[in-house]
């Protein structure tokens, strides 16, 4: 996985809004046929191809990045949305008023990188693949893969020309759905981890079916995080020298409801002839997964990078359950000595005072018509940095990571998530003459986060010492 050639994708199609926090209390139906738009067609984002997107207005945009014949590429599953991180009060160091109401507004990205399928041999019978890959700062890329407690075979890239059904919408008054697919067929093997076996033959099938879903609804009492911002100067010009948290206000607006149903289907596999006994056969979805902060080149510097989301408690980090208890993955985790498993189907991805998401599985697969399970993995986070267009940087950390399936010739399984995408956030009162101030020193930031496999844009207040509520 080039991590930097997926941030100067996601770049180019990085899209503005708003959202916020919230807790709903009352939610009625809003006609919404008129603010969808479907978009298709050939893209340069995340490598190219071509893409099905659904956008909201400028407030969000949902879908997939695929290759093509003139473009092979792997798919990416994308989520963009603008948020909130909350309401500022801002004032000067003697503790003036400069601007009230001034809303956090920050830009945040979902989307997967559904990598490799890859064979493996479950010695330990732990379901999962015990593997390494060490992560190369300057290349940007993972390193090939290292046995460790389970014997590695060979994958099949899903680098390739994809081939899209055509799309069948279905829409409502209060709400509009997709469905599509895309299928490859006769993907080469390729040897990996020093298996010197044959790898004749070719995976006759791979499909992904999804099936999207929006509805538009109003919100009221929503639980938004508010903050007193302190403005100072430096060289003439203002900058921000103190965040604090303020009590919550209560507010209301409108919420993009949106959910993906995702299908995937391989058909065929064929396994190593040193791959026995049958039942420790095994196939691994391998996926890069990226969390970070985007900053654009006017507030580049290293206070902002460090100080400013440090103190809201907004930099990011991925939690999981594992046999040990709670864990979390961030830019300083590395490559694991063995890989985890992951106790609880979701991983979730946020802040001390948001969720940026949850990435959330279906338990169990279908293999030759059998129920079977389905596992979870963390392999790696490693930290990363790019500076793309203009100057703008991208700072954060990617993950390596994956589902494991009991290996057959028919591997069926069916995650869905469910997302929130709050607009048309009504503040209380004036909101003061600096509004452009504030919004290119706080709101400017984008914290963007490719999630497992699908995403699932989860918005809830976060409450310590307990388990995050179902999406």
């Amino acid at each position: 996985m080039n991590a930097k050639a997926i941030v100067i994708g996601l770049l180019l199609i990085a899209t503005a809004g708003m959202a916020v926090l919230v807790t709903p209390a009352a939610r009625a139906a809003t006609p919404i046929n008129d603010q969808l738009v479907q978009e298709t067609g050939p893209t340069t984002a995340l490598g190219g191809g071509d893409h099905v997107f659904v956008r909201f207005g400028t407030d969000a945009a949902f879908g997939v990045v695929y290759g093509t014949a003139a473009n092979p590429n792997n798919i990416y599953i994308v989520a963009i949305k603008a948020r909130y991180l909350g309401v500022a009060q801002v004032v000067d160091q003697q503790g003036r008023t400069v601007a009230e109401n001034r809303p956090i507004k920050i830009y945040t990205l979902y989307a997967v990188k559904l990598d490799s399928l890859v064979e493996f041999k479950d010695s330990n019978g732990n379901g999962i693949a015990n593997y390494a890959r060490v992560y190369n700062g300057t290349t940007d890329r993972f390193s090939d893969y290292i046995n460790r407690a389970d014997t590695l075979y060979k994958k099949v890239d899903l680098n390739t020309s994809w081939t899209a059904s055509a799309i069948v919408q279905s829409n409502g008054t209060t709400f509009r759905s997709w469905t599509f697919n895309l299928s490859a067929q006769n993907l080469p093997y390729a040897a990996i981890a020093n298996y010197t076996g044959s790898v004749a033959g070719t995976l006759p099938l791979v499909r992904f079916t999804f099936h999207l879903n929006a509805s538009l609804q109003q919100v009221d009492n929503a639980t938004v995080p508010q903050w007193q911002v302190t403005l100072g100067q430096i060289g003439g010009g203002p900058v921000v020298t103190n965040i604090s948290r303020l009590n919550d206000l209560t507010l209301s607006g409108k919420a993009l409801h949106y959910d993906l149903k995702w299908d995937q289907d391989i058909e065929g596999w064929a396994f190593a002839a040193q791959n026995n006994p049958a039942a420790t056969r095994r196939i691994l979805l391998e996926i890069g997964a990226i969390v970070g902060n985007w900053i654009p080149a006017a507030i580049l510097d290293a206070w902002f990078q460090t100080r400013v989301l440090a103190r809201m408690g907004e930099t990011g980090t991925a939690q999981f359950s594992t046999a040990a208890g709670t864990e979390s993955a961030n830019d300083t985790t590395g490559t694991y000595l063995l890989a985890r498993r992951l106790q609880s189907p979701f991983v979730d991805f946020g802040g001390n005072w948001t969720r940026i998401g949850r990435f959330l599985w279906v338990a169990n697969s279908t293999v030759d018509g059998a129920s079977a399970p389905v596992y979870g993995q963390i392999i790696a986070g490693v930290r990363f940095g790019a500076i793309g267009e203009r100057g703008n940087a991208f700072i954060g950390f990617a993950l390596l990571a994956g589902l494991s399936f009991l290996g057959g010739a028919s591997i069926v399984h069916d995650p869905s998530v469910t997302t929130d995408v709050q607009a048309d956030l009504q503040l209380p009162g004036p909101t003061g003459p600096f509004g452009v101030l504030v919004l290119a020193a706080i709101g400017a930031v984008a914290i963007i986060a490719i999630v497992l496999l699908v995403v699932a844009i989860v918005m809830w207040r976060k409450r310590k010492g307990s388990p995050p509520p179902a999406p």
